[in-house]
């Protein structure tokens, strides 16, 4: 996917947590632990909900935020293509899944911490602080959730 502004990188975060969604979906079936299983259905119907509400950013009306080009950033800190996304979460354990699940949260963190520290124009560092804020209360969610299924 070519990125050139701040809405490509919405529309890739949001086809990511798709992909996730489906990939820990997909994984689900072929998952011998119960444990494992029922932590994969729960993060693939998370992630597909966090796709859904960076919609709500992409159909934004900031347009000088969303139109913000961002081309000179990304040749510093490349974004990993969607297609790398491929991990065999049917053979990881619960704990794996989720170390792998916070990790790939963690590095979209990254990426928007990242570019707000490059950005000039304060819409776009708006937008993308609030897309971080996201991303972190997520995986926060996540780690809490992924804790009390530890409990079980």
């Amino acid at each position: 996917m070519q990125i050139d502004t701040f809405r490509d990188i919405i529309h890739w975060t949001r086809a990511y947590h798709q992909q996730l969604a489906d990939c820990l979906s997909n994984s689900s079936t072929g998952q011998s632990s119960e444990k494992a299983r029922i932590l994969l259905d729960y993060l693939a119907e998370h992630e597909s909900k966090l796709s859904d509400a960076l919609r709500a950013f992409e159909e934004t009306d900031n347009l000088k935020a969303l139109n913000t080009w961002v081309m000179e950033f990304l040749n510093k800190k490349p974004i990993k293509p969607l297609n790398e996304l491929g991990a065999p979460f049917e053979n990881l354990s619960a704990e794996e899944i989720i170390s792998k699940i916070e990790e790939e949260h963690s590095q979209i963190v990254e990426l928007y911490k990242f570019l707000a520290s490059r950005a000039v124009a304060t819409p776009a560092v708006d937008l993308l602080e609030e897309l971080a804020a996201l991303e972190k209360h997520e995986a926060m969610r996540l780690s809490s959730a992924s804790n009390l299924l530890g409990d079980i």
